[in-house]
Formats: C-alpha cells, sequence, structure tokens
C-alpha cells in the first residue's frame, strides 16, 4: 500500500516536471517569436515612426500574452501542489488512525496475556496444593 502510493506521488512528480519543462519552452518559444518578429519588422520597408510603433504593440502584444501564460502556468502548478499536500495529508491521517488501533489491540492483547497468565498461575497453585494434600 506504501509502495502503490510512493509509485503515485513519484509518478504525479515525474508529470509535474514534464509540464514544466513544456512551459520553459513554450516561453523560449514566445521569446524567440517576439525577436523574430522584431527583426522581421526591422527589415521590412516602412517608415522609421511607424516600424518603432509597430515593435511597440507588438512587444507589448508578445508581453501581455508571457504574463498571461506564466499566470496560468503558475495556478497550475499551484492547484497540483495543493492537491498532492491534500492527499498525503489525508494519508498521513489515515496511517496515524491505523496506528492508533493497532496500538489498542495491541495494549488489549498484552492485558489479555497478563489476565491469562495470572489465572494460569492460578491454578497452578491450586493443583500444587492438591497433590501436596494427598501427598500427605
Amino acid at each position: 500500500m506504501l509502495k502503490d502510493y510512493l509509485q503515485k506521488i513519484k509518478a504525479e512528480k515525474e508529470k509535474q516536471e514534464r509540464k514544466e519543462a513544456a512551459a520553459k519552452v513554450a516561453a523560449g518559444f514566445a521569446v524567440g517569436a517576439a525577436v523574430g518578429l522584431t527583426t522581421g519588422i526591422l527589415f521590412a520597408p516602412k517608415a522609421g515612426e511607424e516600424t518603432r510603433n509597430e515593435i511597440s504593440e507588438k512587444a507589448a502584444d508578445t508581453l501581455n500574452k508571457s504574463k498571461e501564460q506564466l499566470h496560468e502556468i503558475k495556478e497550475n502548478i499551484a492547484g497540483k501542489v495543493e492537491g498532492v499536500r491534500d492527499t498525503v495529508t489525508s494519508k498521513v491521517e489515515e496511517k496515524k488512525q491505523e496506528k492508533e488501533i493497532i496500538q489498542e489491540a495491541v495494549a488489549e492483547s498484552i492485558d489479555e496475556i497478563k489476565d491469562a497468565e495470572k489465572e494460569a498461575k492460578k491454578e497452578l497453585q491450586e493443583a500444587k496444593e492438591k497433590v501436596d494434600k494427598k501427598a500427605k
């Protein structure tokens, strides 16, 4: 059971790492696109002010899109972290309850063994006294 749980956590962690890697690739792609777009605009046959305005607008658009993507990635990661935290917390509580049940069962068993030991000693003593009476 614990092994399955640990494997599940490992799989979730690997999935999270893949998502983070994909986010980095997406961010790299966005930066590359912005650089390519800027280069294309600079070499396009337009007036200087028009080119600067277009670069400024495209840069602002790219920045806004990048911010939105990063926000979505952060929310996704936060949700996954919360889900893992909730799972771990519930499993820990579950194991604590199981531990308490086992401890109670062990304590009861010990008490029963002690009672049985006392009873056996009492019966042994009574049997010894009977044998001693018969021997006299």
